[in-house]
């Protein structure tokens, strides 16, 4: 299990790597200048020697592999460099605005995982009553809409038209319930079906025959034999939207106003402020896959073989 864990740690650091590189690559070819950015904010023109000057402040008067070098060398002595908006350090920021990602990120796997299990399980023992139909309509529901959209349709119904939430910020648990259902029950209810798939499917194998035939009872099938398999699957797929959650909720955090991570990502691209987003980016790839590697482990810790692999 260690050397399982060292190389899945090996291949982090790797993939950190190559990420972070091509990002700080594709970011210097993409349109668009900071310094004239930040000096134009207010629709003031610059004139070229401010442009030059606040240029080289910044770092961006010198060639592209010298950039990247100061760039490393930052990156492995733990300074992720500066804002150009804020002037405070990347990592700072970052630390102080991941506790709003990780609580709405939390929030949204809860309702996830709830809705995965219930619904999927309840589905697979009812496989032809309402429960199962029901289930049918949310997978198709929660597959066709797009969590924007899902967003605005529960701020306006519980916002605007009854009025028994908020619709943005981060002040108590209510203004955590609309962002978390967007993030959550879509999800939720398509990964509902596969669990449900599974059950099936493993209903008809042998082991499942040979525990009917030693006299185990249903609920033992179930959940001892049935679901101890069927959950494979469901767990690397609740690892995957858990990443998407801590990383790659921007959307859902702009439209509630959610002052967490993909936020201040999104501001940090309209404002071409390049330390933030390359910090974010391998701030996103950790995490990412740092939650790829625990999936692993725990799906080894579930079935041995996978170690063999």
């Amino acid at each position: 299990m260690i050397r399982f864990i060292l190389e899945r740690m090996a291949q982090l650091v790797i993939i950190v790597f190559v990420v972070s590189t091509l990002t700080f690559v594709l970011m210097r070819l993409a349109p668009g200048d900071p310094a004239t950015i930040l000096l134009t904010a207010h629709n003031v023109p610059a004139s070229e020697e401010a442009l030059t000057a606040l240029r080289k402040e910044l770092g961006l008067s010198e060639s592209l592999h010298i950039q990247y070098v100061n760039w490393l060398r930052d990156v492995f002595t733990g300074h992720w460099g500066t804002s150009y908006v804020s002037k405070e350090s990347v990592l700072t920021e970052l630390w102080n605005r991941l506790p709003a990602t990780v609580e709405l990120a939390s929030a949204g796997f809860a309702v996830m995982t709830l809705l995965t299990l219930g619904m999927g399980l309840a589905a697979s023992v009812k496989s032809s009553g309402w429960l199962d139909r029901l289930g049918r309509l949310f997978a198709l529901l929660g597959s066709s809409i797009p969590s924007f959209w899902l967003g605005f349709l529960l701020i306006y119904l519980f916002s605007v038209r009854l009025g028994w939430l908020p619709s943005m910020g981060r002040e108590d648990w209510t203004h955590l319930v609309l962002p978390a259902l967007t993030l959550g029950a879509g999800l939720g209810a398509v990964q509902a079906r596969v669990l449900r798939a599974q059950m099936l499917e493993l209903g008809d194998r042998n082991f499942v025959k040979a525990a009917k035939a030693r006299g185990f009872s249903r609920t033992h099938i179930l959940f001892f034999e049935i679901f101890k398999h069927a959950i494979l699957p469901i767990i690397t797929l609740l690892g995957t939207n858990l990443s998407f959650m801590l990383a790659g909720n921007v959307i859902v955090e702009t439209i509630f106003s959610w002052p967490g991570l993909g936020k201040y990502f999104i501001d940090a691209i309209t404002q071409r402020d390049y330390p933030v987003i390359q910090g974010y980016v391998i701030f996103a790839a950790f995490l990412i896959v740092g939650v790829q590697c625990l999936v692993d482990v725990v799906q080894a810790a579930v079935d041995p073989r996978l170690r063999l692999r």
